[in-house]
């Protein structure tokens, strides 16, 4: 156990299965629950392309602002309470374009546009061999390898390349709002094609670059990573964070529990809470996700094709016990640009792409869509207070300056609101 402002904080670090990897670190925050009499048990997880110490940085600027505000008149009670802080650490993959080495102004790595080479290809290819595949898909990725020099020329080896490549994600979750089961009906030619070709406003994806095959041959790899990254921030979510909670209110069933996740650590909660509504049930006091990196569809009935967004059952089932909280902004451009280009892949070429208007677009860029139980209003200036409802998700739009970018999320502004839904349960 550390200390960070005052908060007892829990390393609480998992790997890509979900399994817990320091079981000194949960115990210690298991014990330390029931031994000292904690009220609340906040568990915060960090986003994709993030390191233990943008993790632990995070973390730090989350918990310095809130400290902040528990001086604040309006928090007197909150602050008599006792504290105790889970920092989840997961493996999300670090991919790293050429000549990216350093972190954005926020702390977060952006998905920025560089120039990509087949020999990156190959060395990216040997790191999700070694780090990421079943001993079946490294041999398909030995054979992605092999076909790297006859890509430029020949669709038959890209529609192979492709097809090995997608071999990692032939376990992955059926969420047919995030575009992936539309992109796998594609030959690979066609889907290195696409990657040729911008959006009409001139809207690019993750890593774009034209023209020479491994600029396509790059971003492709790097919408793969992120699909990896997704799938396993899921994993460890329904697996690694719900057994700690269901651990916790065993312990003591009074204890306030509350889920904080940014970027993919959203779905990392998202799928935590869409675990903990099947039996044994437990209800979290509060879900906070901040700028996270799923479907806007994602907690809709219908996604105007018929299809139930993946984590409809956290609002239909009324999983969160009092206040469901969810951020987006105009200026999140990282969730932006990664929908960006899945749409491209996944549905049409041509218009502007990335928006609300968007099939594929992102919760932290627009919100929550076709999704009935929800309250939007703006993010608030600390002081300002909120009219919070329950059994909605409170959607709160930090667009024009209050979240100026995917990663500025422990702003006091932000923490405030955290603050806000804390004191109503």
């Amino acid at each position: 156990m550390t200390t960070i402002q005052g908060f007892d904080f829990f390393k609480l670090t998992f790997d890509q299965n979900g399994a817990a990897v320091d079981a000194a670190e949960l115990a210690g925050l298991l014990a330390r629950a029931n031994a000292t009499k904690v009220t609340d048990v906040v568990l915060i997880a960090h986003g994709f392309r993030n390191d233990e110490a943008d993790a632990t940085k995070l973390y730090t600027n989350f918990l310095t602002t809130l400290r902040g505000h528990l001086g604040r008149p309006e928090f007197a009670t909150v602050a008599t309470r006792k504290f105790a802080i889970g920092g989840i650490y997961w493996p999300s993959k670090t991919f790293k374009e050429a000549g990216v080495d350093d972190p954005a102004p926020s702390g977060t790595r952006e998905l920025r546009r560089d120039q990509h080479t087949l020999a990156d290809a190959k060395a990216r290819l040997q790191h999700l061999k070694k780090h990421d595949a079943t001993p079946a898909q490294r041999k398909k990725l030995d054979h992605a390898i092999d076909l790297l020099p006859t890509l430029e020329t020949d669709p038959d080896a890209q529609d192979e390349f492709v097809k090995d490549v997608l071999s990692l994600l032939d376990h992955s979750p059926v969420d047919a709002t995030e575009g992936l089961p539309q992109i796998k009906k594609q030959s690979g030619s066609e889907i290195l094609a696409k990657l040729d070709t911008p959006g009409a406003t001139g809207t690019r994806g993750i890593g774009d670059v034209v023209g020479a095959i491994g600029g396509r041959v790059g971003q492709f790899l790097n919408l793969t990573t992120w699909y990896v990254m997704k799938d396993r921030s899921g994993t460890v979510g329904e697996k690694g964070v719900a057994e700690v909670v269901h651990e916790l209110h065993s312990k003591q069933p009074a204890m306030k529990i509350h889920l904080v996740g940014h970027s993919l650590g959203g779905r990392l909660m998202a799928s935590c809470a869409r675990t903990l509504a099947s039996a044994p049930v437990v209800h979290p006091d509060s879900l906070t996700l901040l700028e996270a990196a799923f479907s806007h569809f994602g907690f809709s009935p219908d996604n105007g094709h018929g299809k139930v967004g993946f984590f409809r059952d956290v609002v239909a089932k009324q999983v969160v016990k009092t206040l469901f909280l969810s951020t987006f902004s105009g200026q999140d451009t990282v969730v932006g640009h990664a929908y960006s280009i899945m749409s491209r892949l996944a549905g049409d070429n041509t218009r502007e792409i990335g928006d609300a208007n968007d099939e594929f677009g992102g919760i932290g860029r627009n919100g929550p869509l076709k999704t009935a139980e929800v309250s939007t209003t703006p993010l608030h200036a600390p002081g300002t207070p909120y009219a919070f409802k329950p059994a909605v998700i409170n959607n709160l739009d930090g667009s024009g300056g209050l979240i100026k970018d995917h990663g500025d999320v422990t702003n006091a502004a932000v923490t405030y609101a955290f603050a806000s839904a804390m004191a109503r349960t």
